[in-house]
């Protein structure tokens, strides 16, 4: 029997690999100059002084506010599965397709604008009218930060309702 289309022994792993990138940002935290600041620091790839003088400030944050808002709801998520093992502790609920649509468009949205902001030019606005600025380099942290994505898809797929 499932619990909101995870079996149970897999509910640990998606639960566990759903909240892995948020308790790894605070890694950018204290070895940010080993790591780098990963997703939620320098999405942009320059330092907040450079940001302040550049008058980069808002563009700065924005990328990085961003994946700080989709960590913030893969968390939820997270623990709203666990929620649903202690509501429906026997059989799926009669959403488990809705819950299953939201974890893997939030994996998938995730990954997609991990590999955009690695690889495309970001844009965003100057007093001049918009700019691109080159793709955000990849540090140490955030290529660990995105690592097990491709891992939570495959669970998702894996025990789909």
């Amino acid at each position: 029997m499932g619990v909101g289309f995870i079996p149970g022994r897999s509910l640990p792993w998606v639960v566990g690999l759903s909240l892995l990138p948020f308790f790894l940002q605070f890694l950018g935290l204290g070895l940010g100059d080993k790591l780098g600041q990963g997703l939620c620091g320098s999405a942009l790839g320059v330092s907040e002084a450079e940001a302040v003088m550049y008058g980069l400030v808002n563009e700065y944050y924005l990328y990085g506010q961003l994946f700080l808002v989709l960590l913030a709801l893969k968390v939820t998520y997270a623990l709203a599965l666990w929620v649903l093992r202690f509501m429906y502790p026997v059989r799926d609920p009669p959403f488990a397709p809705l819950v299953w649509k939201l974890g893997v468009g939030l994996s998938g949205v995730f990954l997609l604008l991990f590999l955009a902001t690695r690889t495309l030019p970001l844009p965003f606005r100057t007093p001049l009218g918009p700019a691109l600025l080159s793709p955000a380099p990849l540090d140490p942290l955030s290529l660990i930060m995105v690592l097990p994505e491709p891992f939570l898809l495959w669970l998702y797929f894996r025990h789909r309702p």
